[in-house]
């Protein structure tokens, strides 16, 4: 679950219980911060089991001022449906927000990603903060599961005009892709690890995407990896691609298939450039590097990266190591442990920009540290 919340059952059944004896009434919710961590527009998911009949199409989220806030009607890949929304919930402290019956908001898309047949098939995808793109099956190279970092200082969606103008290495006042990915993890990725040979495979290209959803609180996308070499063993992924408004970090349920193996040895890594700081803990690494796709990097500023394990994973496993290791002579900042095969693994990439908020290596490592601890104490909710 993680950074999406999702409501217990026990709420599911008082929920239930409400929504028969309440009729047309509001639905109050309860979203409590135990943590000394401000919480800022951390995403609530709240199942459509929970909340009992009720049509999610045709309400709208309240919070304490009356003031309706954005959400959004969710249905994974799976059919399972949830209402999203986002909670900014004080250190020790608990907000209420009321669930508004035959009441709909038109709210603008926050988070958007689409498939890219006019660019060698990339699948793209923003937020109001962040911007990124994963190679498709057209592209001949780079061959690799590693992400592109585009950055932004602007809060507009801005994938589509960049795809349009096809000048994306120019910064017009909105950002630029000044990130070099080559055959590389780029700005991060779980892939397999051959351990033998200490070696991380990069992994191909996608074979086949699915877009799951847009809108002002998540977009999300299925993508297929057909079987690729590992070792003497032919291994294949499906990788789940989640970004929420508000945050710089996209979520990756990555989940390796292979016929002749129960588990796998696993990277969860990004490729190191030009790096002024990096700092690392169990299940994190944040560093600041300086352009490195850019015939200017002073002019076109830092760029910082991170990789997130989910921390559950790590405690305790004795497969579990850090540190750098290299591939093809790039050095790659790297978390490895060993993980089921046909276990979905949750992960994060972040990215930040000098000239798009982020201001020191010293501030991204903070940003990254507590984006890390919210992941393991999230947000209590409940329904009254």
């Amino acid at each position: 679950m993680m950074r999406k919340l999702i409501i217990s059952m026990a709420a599911a059944f008082a929920a239930a219980a409400l929504l028969t004896s309440c009729g047309q009434g509001g639905h109050n919710i309860t979203v409590t911060n135990d943590t000394d961590l401000d919480r800022y527009c951390e995403t609530v998911e709240i199942s459509q089991e929970s909340l009992g009949g009720i049509d999610l199409n045709t309400v709208a989220i309240v919070d304490e001022a009356g003031n309706a806030i954005p959400s959004q009607v969710y249905t994974d890949i799976a059919g399972n449906t949830s209402l999203l929304f986002q909670a900014t919930v004080p250190a020790q402290s608990e907000k209420t927000y009321t669930i508004a019956e035959d009441k709909q908001g038109a709210y603008d898309t926050l988070a958007y990603s689409r498939y890219v047949p006019e660019r060698m098939d990339d699948y793209a995808y923003e937020n109001n903060l962040v911007a990124g793109r994963i190679y498709g099956p057209s592209l001949e190279d780079p061959r690799t599961f590693g992400s592109d970092i585009w950055l932004k200082c602007t809060d507009r969606l801005i994938i589509d005009e960049w795809y349009e103008k096809a000048d994306y290495h120019h910064n017009y006042g909105d950002g630029m892709d000044c990130y070099k990915v080559a055959n590389t993890l780029g700005g991060g990725a779980l892939v397999p690890y051959a351990g033998d040979g200490e070696k991380l495979v990069i992994g191909d290209n996608y074979a086949t995407q699915i877009h799951v959803c847009d809108g002002p609180v998540r977009t999300e996308a299925v993508l297929e990896y057909a079987p690729f070499k590992v070792g003497d063993k032919m291994v294949s992924a499906t990788r789940v691609l989640s970004l929420d408004a508000n945050s710089r970090f996209v979520e990756w349920a990555t989940t390796f298939h292979c016929e002749d193996a129960d588990s796998i040895d696993v990277v969860l890594g990004a490729v190191m450039h030009d790096v002024v700081g990096k700092k690392a803990e169990l299940n994190w690494i944040a560093f600041t590097e300086k352009a490195s796709d850019s015939a200017d990097p002073d002019r076109d500023g830092n760029i910082s990266v991170a990789v997130v394990y989910d921390k559950a994973e790590l405690d305790d496993n004795p497969y579990y190591t850090s540190g750098e290791c290299s591939n093809g002579g790039e050095k790659h900042a790297v978390i490895i442990t060993r993980e089921p095969v046909g276990k979905a693994i949750t992960t994060w990439t972040g990215s930040g920009w000098s000239q798009g908020g982020i201001e020191s290596q010293e501030s991204w490592a903070q940003l990254v540290k507590d984006f890390a601890y919210a992941q393991q104490h999230p947000l209590k909710v409940k329904v009254k």
